[in-house]
């Protein structure tokens, strides 16, 4: 009975772990499609792709 128990809270510890992975990925996803489409809407044709290799850059060293 112990064993069962415990292999349940397990269980419902994964779904929860994956629930909140789910919600992390999702906010990072929606503040990515946040950014760029500002960037698209500010730059068009080459100078969006440099807009966002900047962009991409400065986050990567750790600016806002």
């Amino acid at each position: 009975m112990a064993g069962r128990a415990e292999n349940a809270a397990k269980t419902l510890l994964q779904i929860v772990a994956l629930c909140v992975a789910i919600v992390l990925f999702s906010m990072i996803v929606h503040k990515a499609s946040a950014d760029i489409g500002l960037l698209a809407q500010k730059h068009s044709g080459v100078q969006f792709w440099t807009a966002l290799a900047r962009y991409f850059l400065r986050n990567l060293a750790g600016g806002a």
